[in-house]
């Protein structure tokens, strides 16, 4: 079975249990030994490593105990920036807060993609802000980003409403909407709701402050609505 670790705490003595994903649901699992650093599943020891694992049948244990480990592929390694670490930490932050234990699993094939894309040097800022909305509309949460939230219209936007849920039109601006975001902010908006993947196209139409700006605006959104403080956002965010 391959899993994506997401959580590691340390059981007993020499012991950890691993919380994790795979393409069918959410686990928790025993590693005995797995706080020994000669012991043969030491490697676990990071979230976001990606392995193919096998479980003993045994049910004195409260949890699944593992039998078998290989690595898959490893989030870190020894030449990475503090951006790209940072941009593993809101992975990880995101992964473990935003979905119910129960709901985890769906963000698999993204987690796997967006772990992928940071591998192959795509931008830190565009995979994070594409994950976060992958795993939103995965929680329930959906915004209109193809037209006017209130009347439909497709002319004329103004401005970008997280608090009602999508774009408004001129037409439709009421007290209370702030009109704070440039044309350049909200096609990064609809670009990361619509993006099939994390190929990161036409990047350079995106200034770093864009990219910030909207991860603050998103950030502040999951914690008023959520109730999460992503606070390793504030790595991407200096």
């Amino acid at each position: 079975m391959k899993v994506i670790i997401l959580s590691v705490s340390k059981y007993k003595e020499k012991d950890c249990i691993f919380n994790a994903i795979s393409k069918d649901g959410f686990i928790s699992f025993q590693a005995k030994g797995a706080q020994d650093p000669k012991g043969k599943f030491i490697w676990l020891n990071n979230p976001l490593t990606i392995a193919d694992v096998e479980f003993m049948e045994d049910g004195r244990y409260k949890h699944s105990l593992l039998k078998n480990a290989m690595p898959v592929a490893f989030a870190l390694n020894n030449d990475y920036t503090l951006e790209y670490l940072a941009a593993v930490n809101a992975l990880i932050e995101i992964s473990n807060n935003v979905l119910q234990d129960e709901e985890k699993h769906l963000a698999f094939n993204d987690l796997l993609a967006a772990i992928k894309a940071l591998k192959n040097g795509k931008d830190c800022y565009m995979v994070v802000l594409i994950y976060l909305s992958r795993l939103l509309k995965f929680s329930g949460v959906e915004f209109e980003v193809d037209h006017c939230v209130f009347c439909g219209g497709t002319t004329s936007i103004a401005t970008f409403s997280f608090e009602n849920g999508g774009f408004v039109c001129t037409n439709c601006m009421r007290d209370g909407i702030v009109r704070d975001l440039a044309k350049s902010q909200m096609k990064l908006i609809r670009y990361i709701f619509k993006s099939p993947d994390y190929s990161c196209l036409k990047i350079e139409n995106y200034s770093l402050e864009d990219k910030k700006l909207i991860l603050k605006k998103l950030k502040e959104f999951v914690d008023n609505t959520i109730g999460v403080n992503l606070r390793t956002f504030d790595l991407l965010l200096k």
